[in-house]
Parts: structure tokens; C-alpha cells; sequence
């Protein structure tokens, strides 16, 4: 459906008014990462953006510093609660409205949903969504066949659906969210050049008190169910025997840390398990992880997995979603089942062990990192969407394909 103001769109010379609609920016996670990445690229190549979240966290100081203008939404929040997600989605609406904003592009389950609602209720002409994983495991719950109608109800009023890896396109296919040809897949990227070390691992052992440690397993991402660190935790008390120096680094913050805490204590691993919460320096803390483990129930693609992968680190990882895409089994690290501690455990020995062979998985997983998962390869692939939109549009309303997508409005 075209709608509101497609004929401004198709006649003017100049570039489109884009809005990014994301949930509160603590934590900072993949999908927040992800979108300021985005907005800095689309602003850096000439389209006005502005960027509408929740309250609180980096993603707008970030995305301030980048000059891009920023609205917050006291009430856009991660978790369920009616009464504000009624007033977030009229404060969207109002927002839309008021700006006449030419696309709108929500990123994340709850953010989505209410963004484009409220987008098509204010009749913006273009209206895009990534789904960067799914909000829980679907397992034919009544909670995923929920999530699957709402998807498909807001999916009617979305012209297009990015998806951050293949094979979780091919899931929300299968599962008949929207059209097959609505969806397209853009791996989510990262600043290859923002993964540069600015300390020795030297220094960095020292400043965490892990000079004498060895192993150094790490895992960055929220402490969340999804994540299951506590499978880690575990993982790693099997192994403190053959390893007394064996050090667990958890990066990240979430619901499940005090969970994380009790059980540390519980096994007596406070030598051992490191809870670092929130860091900006994650470059400096790859580079002094032996190996990258991360234990998910469920992922899109995982960002930190690509940073490890770029990072050239040996990986061990669960073979879930759209993790079976990145990690080849031996080729680019080793997948186990979720929910296996005992073969976490086994992979971790393995790559501590076989050091020739970790290396090989190393050198490998960063060669499919740089093919696939670079900054600017994503942001060229996602302009490139919002001119096929735009191009598909003019095409139903003059009878022709347009050849010369930069001169139209110097637009999408």
C-alpha cells in the first residue's frame, strides 16, 4: 500500500526524511549498536535522520555527538506494560505526524511493533523493519504463536523486512510472517575500524588483575535467559580442576546478573568468574580472551559474535539460529548443543589444548567476518533497500522503472 505523501516523495529532488525507532538504549546492545552505526552512515551520505528511543543510556549521547537529532519517549520501554505502551504509540503517532517523516524504520520487537503501527496510522509513506532475532525461543508456545500473529498483523502495514543473517530469514519465512518478497537479508555490521586495540593485553591483564590468568574464556553480551551465562558458569566450574588459573569474563549487564552472583558464590568460582558489567572497550578486552564462548538459547546472528570473530578469536558457541550461519562446525569454530554445559566445556579444553587448530578456527571465523559483516557493506546494502522501495513505487504510479535512482530526489 502506498500511502500519505508518495507524490512529494516521487517529484521532489531531494533527500527523504528518515526516522530509526528503538527501544530504550540501556543496554547497549547488538540492535542499538547496530542503529547508530546506520544513522551515522545515512547522515554521513546526505539523508536527514533522527532518531526516536526510549530514555536513558549511550545510544543518545552517541547518536547527540554524531549530530543526529534525537527524540525520547519516556514510555518506550523493552518490557510489556499497556498502559504506557498506549501512551508511547500515541506519542509516536503525534511525532510521525507533526514531522512528516517519508520513512520510518523500527528496529527490535517492541519498538517495532508500536513504531510501525503508529507510522501507518500517521500515513508515512515507507515504512521498514529489522528484526535483528527473535524476542524468545519459538517452540510453538502459545507466547510465539502470539508473537507470530502480531508480526503478521503489523508485517501487512511494512513494505519491507530486514533480516540480520540468511538463515533467519528464512525462519520468519517459514513461519509466513509476511511475503517472501518482502523480506530481504542485511548482515548486521560492524566499524572494522573501531576494533583496534588501544591497549596492550599486557596492560589490560594488569588493570583486571588476570596477569597470572590462563585460560581467559569471555563472553560479552546482556545478561539475560536468552544468553544463559549461567551454562558458562557452569561450564567453567568443570574445569577449574585441570585449570586453576581458568578465568571467566562476562561483559555485560541484565536482569539475570544477580542470578549470575549467587551462583558464583554458590560454587565458590569468585576467583574465577569475572562480572564486569557495561564496557566501552571491548577491542582492548578481546584482545586478551583465549578463547570466545557464548552459550544462547536463541540468536539472531549475535554482534559480539561477529566482533569475536573479527577479533580472530577460537569460538565456541551454540548451534542455535542464526548462529549455525556464522559458525561452521571446525571450520569456524565449534558448535555444541544449548544447554550443554559438559560440551562447553569439552570445546573450551579442546581449543585450549589443540592451539594450531584454535588458530586455524581464528584466522578462519575473521576472513568470514571481513567478507560478510563490515560497516560499510551494511549501510550500502540498506540505502539500496530504501531505493527499491522507491523505485518500485514510482514504477506502479509512471508504468516505467526509473534507471537513475541518485538523481530522484537525490532520494532513497
Amino acid at each position: 500500500m502506498v500511502r500519505g505523501r508518495t507524490d512529494r516523495i516521487i517529484t521532489e529532488m531531494m533527500r527523504p526524511i528518515i526516522a530509526h525507532v528503538i527501544t530504550e538504549s540501556t543496554p547497549f546492545g547488538g540492535a542499538q549498536r547496530n542503529t547508530l552505526l546506520t544513522l551515522k552512515g545515512l547522515k554521513r551520505d546526505g539523508y536527514q535522520t533522527d532518531l526516536v528511543c526510549g530514555p536513558g543510556g549511550p545510544l543518545i549521547r552517541e547518536a547527540e555527538v554524531a549530530k543526529v537529532r534525537v527524540h525520547v519517549i519516556d514510555e518506550l520501554i523493552r518490557q510489556v506494560e499497556p498502559a504506557k505502551d498506549f501512551w508511547a504509540l500515541l506519542k509516536l503517532y503525534k511525532l510521525f505526524k507533526s514531522h512528516k517523516y517519508d520513512l520510518v524504520h523500527t528496529h527490535s520487537t517492541k519498538a517495532g511493533l508500536l513504531g510501525r503501527l503508529a507510522a501507518w496510522w500517521a500515513g508515512v509513506p515507507f515504512i521498514v523493519h529489522t528484526i535483528h532475532g527473535v524476542p524468545f525461543e519459538m517452540n510453538g508456545s502459545y507466547r510465539s504463536r502470539l508473537y507470530i500473529y502480531l508480526e503478521r498483523l503489523v508485517g501487512s502495514m511494512t513494505d519491507c523486512i530486514i533480516c540480520v543473517g540468511d538463515v533467519l530469514r528464512q525462519e520468519v519465512a517459514a513461519w509466513k510472517m509476511v511475503p517472501s518478497e518482502k523480506l530481504c537479508t542485511i548482515y548486521s555490521g560492524i566499524d572494522l575500524a573501531a576494533y583496534v586495540p588501544q591497549r596492550s593485553a599486557a596492560q589490560m591483564k594488569r588493570e583486571l588483575g588476570l596477569a597470572g590468568g590462563w585460560p581467559i574464556v569471555g563472553c560479552i553480551g546482556r545478561l539475560s535467559e536468552q544468553k544463559a551465562q549461567y551454562h558458562l558458569v557452569d561450564a567453567i566450574s568443570y574445569l577449574t580442576g585441570k585449570y586453576p588459573q581458568i578465568k571467566l569474563i562476562l561483559v555485560g549487564n541484565g536482569e539475570l546478573r544477580a542470578q549470575l552472583e549467587s551462583q558464583v558464590r554458590d560454587k565458590s568460582l569468585a576467583s574465577h568468574v569475572l562480572l564486569l558489567g557495561d564496557r566501552d572497550d571491548i577491542a582492548d578486552l578481546l584482545n586478551i580472551f583465549d578463547v570466545y564462548a557464548m552459550s544462547s538459547l536463541w540468536e539472531g546472528v549475535g554482534r559480539a559474535l561477529t566482533e569475536a570473530m573479527y577479533a580472530g578469536l577460537p569460538i565456541v558457541a551454540t548451534q542455535v539460529n542464526g548462529v549455525k550461519e556464522l559458525i561452521q562446525h571446525e571450520v569456524t569454530g565449534l558448535l555444541t548443543s544449548p544447554r550443554d554445559p559438559n560440551a562447553l566445556a569439552a570445546s573450551i579444553d579442546r581449543l585450549v589444548t589443540e592451539l594450531n587448530f584454535a588458530q586455524h578456527l581464528g584466522a578462519n571465523a575473521r576472513r568470514k567476518a571481513e567478507e560478510l559483516m563490515g560497516g560499510e557493506r551494511m549501510i550500502k546494502a540498506i540505502e539500496e533497500a530504501y531505493r527499491n522501495l522507491c523505485c518500485r513505487t514510482e514504477s506502479k504510479a509512471d508504468g516505467n522503472l526509473i534507471q537513475d535512482l541518485p538523481n530522484m530526489r537525490r532520494k532513497l
